[in-house]
């Protein structure tokens, strides 16, 4: 049975190649910065799609670009 299961958050390295903070990814999301903090720390080690979704289209990236994927076979 195939698997999938989050990896690292990948927040941190998107903001960093885009120059940005997670206060500036707050105020163009609406996010929180402590839930973002919490998202990008692994606090929180998933969000809803919805929520992945607002975050890919701030950084213009996609859903998967937001974590490390494990794949199991």
């Amino acid at each position: 049975m195939l698997e999938v299961e989050f990896g690292q958050c990948l927040i941190p390295d998107l903001l960093q190649k885009r120059g940005l903070s997670l206060g500036q990814l707050s105020r163009i999301t609406g996010i929180s910065t402590q839930r973002l903090s919490d998202y990008a720390n692994g606090v929180r080690p998933s969000m809803n799609i919805r929520t992945a979704k607002l975050i890919a289209v701030a950084l213009n990236c996609t859903l998967e670009d937001l974590y490390e994927w494990k794949i199991k076979h």
